[in-house]
């Protein structure tokens, strides 16, 4: 339903150009219809855990907000300033999602320009302002629209929709311009993929032997998939699987840079230091029987043709000394069974991994069990060598995140190891197959075109998808149904004036915020002011 969108920005801007809003207590009003459009859109936060159901109401009413300060605000440019809503309203209503997309960790998900993903030509000018430009774009000719309405003279009233007609137009030659360039740029190289997606819903409870035998069958039913598809292609360079299924129900063990399985096999934690010979052969053997089956040839006769890499999500304990923590990692196995490299999750998601404050009151953790002793976040982005193609990981909702996935471009290109691929490695089995999913995909979609580069998603329950650089989904699966996207992924050299540039322009408009927030406190202030000055006494 995503042309509704346009129509809401048109409803907005009216609201916005009223002399005086309607009701008693309008912007609690606005509130409670914001409230209850987040509950709904984010409904399949709970599902896996009825205590996030709680979250949820908190969430949906700190969103809910953003709304009021939307109308708010761009009244006070409206009616005070005397500026058009045509430039109001999209400009704050960009400059507040910069803030979403920013405060408490933030929170970049539904954005308005993400209900265009469909328009893809419409779309490309991300590669300029990011998804923050859709948004503007939405809002701006809504309220074209909303002002061609007001107007009684018929010239005045077609000035507005022959801007928004001329700005639409624009927008379209661009994108359909960005799009058919990328047939023009040579291709480097090439790299087959694939993503392996399984079906297990994520189910907590307090029954941590049950947790541990749905964690083994779900690393089971992964590598009976990653098996299936070895044996139909012999010449994929790289299979990925999705966040933390790859621990088969029990973390990692660091010891000194080194990643180890942790206690059940004869390993006891409690003589750790004396055991290490021991730890490493049973990390050796594990990554190199993968690594041996998944590189085995076909048959005596015909020795494998190539060499397989694997990206897998897998949960890391590190020790040193007495200190623990745990990390959300991604790991390189090389076609030899080693280690070749290894991302620790930079941008954890708040409530969900770890409490704030946590670190100093560790029992905090006892009163939301669903994050057990939280995440410790990683500090530096990861690119992969492989077969000559720089391969970047993101975990979970970082690719979300715009100004985080731009930042470890950024810092990774001016370190020699620029990234040509971008891979997002997502557990999605705790959402039970709900809208988040879309949500998240939305995102990916957004990545590829901002940074101009292929974006690959394995999502445990989907949506695993194979998107190139203009945003198109190539491969893809349906949500909760197991399988394999195997995608030959084209490698070209592209650029993007937001890689470069970033959140610039929204951050205008949040400054055009900011002087709006101050304007409209002092004219309260002063109105204040001036009812107790005269005041009876």
């Amino acid at each position: 339903m995503f042309p509704l969108a346009w129509l809401a920005a048109l409803a907005w801007a009216r609201l916005i150009q009223e002399e005086e809003l309607p009701g008693r207590r309008p912007y609690w009003v606005i509130w409670a219809a914001s409230a209850l459009m987040w509950g709904i859109l984010l409904e399949g936060v709970g599902r896996a855990y009825w205590a996030n159901y709680f979250g949820l109401v908190l969430m949906g009413s700190y969103l809910a907000v953003y709304q009021v300060l939307f109308v708010g605000l761009a009244r006070v440019a409206v009616h005070r300033w005397k500026l058009s809503v045509a430039i109001a309203a999209p400009a704050v209503w960009t400059g507040l999602e910069l803030v979403r997309g920013h405060l408490i960790t933030g929170f970049s998900m539904a954005l308005l320009g993400h209900t265009q993903v469909k328009a893809t030509s419409l779309i490309q000018i991300a590669d300029l302002f990011g998804a923050y430009g859709v948004s503007f774009l939405v809002v701006f000719v809504g309220s074209c629209v909303a002002s061609s309405i007001r107007q009684a003279d018929l010239h005045r009233r077609a000035a507005p929709l022959l801007i928004a007609g001329g700005v639409l137009a624009c927008v379209f030659v661009y994108g359909l311009n960005r799009m058919a360039a990328l047939r023009q740029i040579p291709v480097e190289g090439r790299l087959k993929v694939a993503l392996i997606q399984g079906t297990e819903d994520t189910i907590l409870d307090s029954d941590r032997e049950a947790a541990r035998r749905r964690a083994i069958d779900t690393f089971n039913q992964y590598w009976r998939l990653t098996l299936d598809v070895c044996a139909k292609h012999d010449d994929i360079d790289l299979i990925v699987w999705p966040e933390g299924v790859f621990s088969g129900g029990v973390p990692q063990l660091v010891v000194k840079g080194r990643i180890f399985p942790p206690p059940g096999s004869g390993f006891d934690p409690g003589q750790f230091e004396l055991n290490v010979a021991q730890a490493i052969r049973l990390f050796d053997q594990k990554t190199q029987g993968v690594a041996s089956a998944v590189n085995r040839p076909r048959s005596d006769d015909v020795p494998s043709k190539h060499r397989t890499y694997l990206l897998v999500g897998c949960d890391a304990l590190e020790l040193s000394g007495n200190a623990q923590q745990t990390y959300n990692a991604g790991l390189l196995i090389d076609p030899s069974g080693d280690v070749g490299g290894r991302y620790d999750k930079m941008h954890r998601v708040l409530i969900g991994e770890y409490l704030p404050f946590g670190d100093r009151f560790p029992w905090l953790y006892d009163v939301i069990p669903i994050i057990g002793r939280g995440l410790t976040a990683g500090t530096h982005p990861a690119s992969f060598d492989v077969h000559g193609v720089n391969v970047s990981p993101s975990i979970c909702f970082e690719d979300t995140v715009p100004h985080l996935i731009r930042h470890q471009v950024r810092e990774l290109t001016l370190r020699g190891g620029r990234p040509e691929v971008l891979v997002n490695l997502t557990n999605d089995g705790w959402f039970w197959g709900s809208a988040i999913l879309d949500l998240q995909l939305n995102c990916a979609i957004f990545r590829a075109i901002e940074l101009r580069r292929p974006f690959l998603v394995a999502a445990n329950t989907g949506l695993t998808a194979s998107i190139d650089s203009n945003g198109m989904l190539h491969d893809t699966l349906p949500r909760r149904k197991e399988g394999v996207v195997v995608t030959d992924v084209a490698i070209r050299r592209r650029a993007s004036l937001y890689e470069r540039w970033g959140d610039l322009f929204a951050g205008f408009c949040l400054l055009i915020c900011l002087i709006l927030a101050i304007s409209g406190y002092r004219d309260r202030w002063r109105r204040a002011k001036k009812v107790i000055n005269n005041f009876p006494i």
